[in-house]
């Protein structure tokens, strides 16, 4: 940054670390307060990955404020004002529970309040019946002109659904087989797709223990049984009276079966709980009950700082998985996103659920549908990131029958260090490899970037790659870096060969990605090619290690003409997608592996672990639907703009959550920091 802002007048750097103030790193001394008054600074601008910007900002805010100090970011924007956003109210939970006090019977809507469903979009049912079904997209068309035509001549929810069915067939000549097939499939379809609302059952079991008359009263064109099997399917037990519009022949929408419910319910004072705010809340109202909207999942979400991701829902798979987002993420009516309207996560498993999971599944599609089109006898998922991505991929390729078509993923042990050593085979490639960024100690240069375990080398001075001493400490220490490299190499193929791995094999290779440093030093220590396939990172013209035909990411840096998200802060994914052990260092002789001590990452493995879980039960949740996440093609801008409400701090993240990220440096540097520092 300093080379790009040569042209202006930059005084001095800053440090959150007091203990900094007065060294001097790259030609500039680290400034306190009283030297950013003597020195007349007017502006600041964050040096720092793209992740840290707003969080550097915050911290400097009151002493730049106080100065009269701009900030800029690098972008050349200024921070985020804080409080742009209109601020909602949520009801409170406390206040509900006083309410429900003063009433001797409560009445729930059904859909969206006690029950929701795994759709962005109320026809996301209708569409995916169709796609079960094989029945022609034109069925679908003719299936909502039925309902039309029914509803002019009924009512609202005042009919049944084989009425549409039968209008379908008498009137809309679909053959009677197809229409059969529709029905069965939109029936199946509202059941599996329905999943308790577990805040408001909570409430209704409440309700249960204090012996309050409970009724569940539902504008549907479901009947009875079919409502009674989605009631089992969510847990939900039996209630005092279960009114159904299309029996009545009334619906909320129009207030009649509030009059119903009124005349059949022995209570003096009713509340009744429900999402619509007409027809659950004006409607009741005006037809004498006590009413409290809680706002559905979908209308939270439509409220909520997400509400821009609707925008790059372009089918039925990008609605589906956005609805089992928002299910899970705005599940609690009375807390699912704060006054300013951002979303709210408290749980390690939500974080997983709702922000890396989807990503990771439409990267697995994506990586299966690559390994189809290019076969490979082995997948190698790169340590550390492949303890979590190789029993991913192993599940989805056992769940859609690829055993035999299909690699297993196998866990590899590696990382940039243990690769980098192992390729060293000319003091031509040492050199090469001091050029890589490197900034500590002597002894930490030789140690993490060549692999002296003993180097006997300075502790307490401190040099960069740049700097002629490390290459004069290089060069007097070739004979001693070359062997050891001889040694780790011979190591690391012995284990190689005991993965089963064969000279005319053809090995892929799977990680997060980036640069794809440990693929191309692999492939030098293996004299021959690799395929390797990438969550993100640079492999096209840019990539550094000309490696542009045989690497591929899902997420490169511009995305559907914008920045991706997800590789401007791919050091999220690092401090997630993480292992119990601490980075492989190299293979011993007697094969044993040799891993650095472990970091936080390891010691909050736990909550890591949580993380994991919530991933998982995202991909369980999708196949559960019956799609298969290799022919699906869920558009990954949607997935990359969510995952950036967690990178850009556009959701409430508990300070729980944030002290369990951490990400460590053994290459280029010895460091480990929190990431929300």
């Amino acid at each position: 940054m300093l080379v790009q802002l040569s042209d202006l007048p930059v005084v001095g750097l800053m440090d959150k670390d007091p203990a900094n103030i007065g060294r001097i790193f790259y030609g500039r001394p680290v400034l306190g307060p009283a030297e950013l008054v003597s020195q007349r600074v007017d502006t600041i601008i964050i040096a720092a990955s793209d992740i840290y910007w707003q969080t550097i900002a915050s911290r400097i805010a009151p002493l730049c404020q106080q100065l009269g100090i701009t900030i800029l970011l690098p972008d050349g924007n200024t921070p985020n004002p804080a409080g742009s956003r209109l601020p909602i109210k949520l009801p409170e939970r406390s206040e509900l529970a006083a309410r429900l006090a003063r009433h001797d019977a409560i009445s729930f809507d059904l859909f969206e309040t006690l029950v929701v469903r795994a759709a962005s979009h109320p026809d996301d049912t209708l569409h995916l019946a169709v796609a079960r079904s094989g029945v022609p997209a034109s069925a679908l068309a003719a299936r909502k002109e039925a309902e039309a035509v029914c509803t002019e001549k009924a009512g609202r929810f005042a009919y049944p659904l084989s009425r549409i069915y039968d209008e379908m067939r008498t009137a809309r000549g679909i053959p009677a087989d197809v229409a059969e097939r529709l029905h069965h499939a939109e029936i199946a379809a509202e059941i599996e797709l329905s999943v308790p609302r577990r805040p408001v059952l909570d409430i209704l079991n409440q309700c249960r223990r204090d012996g309050t008359r409970i009724a569940i009263v539902t504008d549907t064109h479901l009947q009875r049984s079919t409502i009674e099997s989605i009631l089992a399917h969510c847990n939900i037990g039996p209630v005092d009276l279960l009114l159904i519009s299309n029996e009545e022949h009334a619906s909320k929408a129009d207030g009649n079966l509030f009059d119903i419910l009124k005349a059949r319910l022995d209570a003096h004072h009713i509340l009744h709980i429900g999402d619509n705010p007409v027809s659950d809340e004006l409607h009741a109202v005006e037809h004498g009950l006590d009413a409290c909207r809680l706002m559905s999942p979908n209308d939270l979400l439509t409220h909520s700082t997400l509400m821009p991701l609707l925008s790059e829902v372009l089918t039925l798979s990008d609605g589906l998985l956005l609805g089992l987002v928002s299910r899970r993420l705005m599940e609690n009516p009375f807390s699912a996103i704060a006054p300013d309207r951002r979303p709210t996560v408290d749980s390690f498993e939500s974080l997983g659920y709702c922000f890396f999971g989807p990503a990771l599944l439409v990267w697995l599609g994506w990586l299966i549908r690559r390994l189809q089109e290019t076969p490979a006898d082995h997948l190698l998922f790169l340590a550390r990131e492949g303890y979590v991505l190789a029993p991913l991929y192993n599940r989805l390729r056992e769940a859609l029958g690829l055993q035999e078509s299909l690699p297993s993923g196998t866990y590899f042990a590696t990382s940039r260090r243990m690769a980098c050593v192992s390729a060293l085979r000319t003091s031509a490639d040492v050199r090469e490899l001091l050029r890589d960024n490197y900034s500590g100690s002597s002894e930490g240069l030789l140690r993490l970037r060549f692999g002296l375990s003993h180097p006997n080398a300075r502790q307490d001075d401190h040099l960069t790659h740049a700097d002629t001493a490390a290459a004069v400490l290089i060069e007097n220490r070739m004979a001693e870096i070359l062997a050891n490299a001889k040694d780790e190499r011979e190591a690391y193929l012995a284990y190689v060969i005991r993965l089963g791995i064969m000279e005319q094999d053809r090995v892929a290779v799977a990680d997060l990605g980036v640069k794809g440093s440990i693929q191309h030093a692999l492939q030098r220590m293996l004299e021959r090619p690799l395929d390797g396939y990438y969550l993100t990172g640079t492999f096209g013209e840019d990539n550094p290690f000309n490696m542009t035909e045989n690497t591929a990411c899902l997420f490169p840096p511009i995305l559907n003409g914008r920045e991706s998200d997800i590789y401007r802060h791919h050091i999220l994914w690092e401090s997630v997608l993480v292992a119990p052990e601490g980075m492989y260092v190299r293979v011993s002789r007697d094969g044993s592996m040799v891993n650095a001590p472990p970091g936080m990452n390891q010691s909050r493995f736990r909550e890591k672990a949580a993380i994991h879980a919530g991933i998982a039960a995202l991909i369980e949740d999708w196949m559960a639907l019956g799609h298969d996440p290799a022919a699906e093609r869920i558009n990954p801008g949607l997935v990359d703009r969510l995952f950036g409400q967690v990178a850009n701090q556009d959701i409430v993240i508990s300070e729980e959550l944030k002290a369990s990220f951490y990400v460590e440096e053994r290459f280029s540097a010895e460091t480990e920091r929190k990431i929300w520092d």
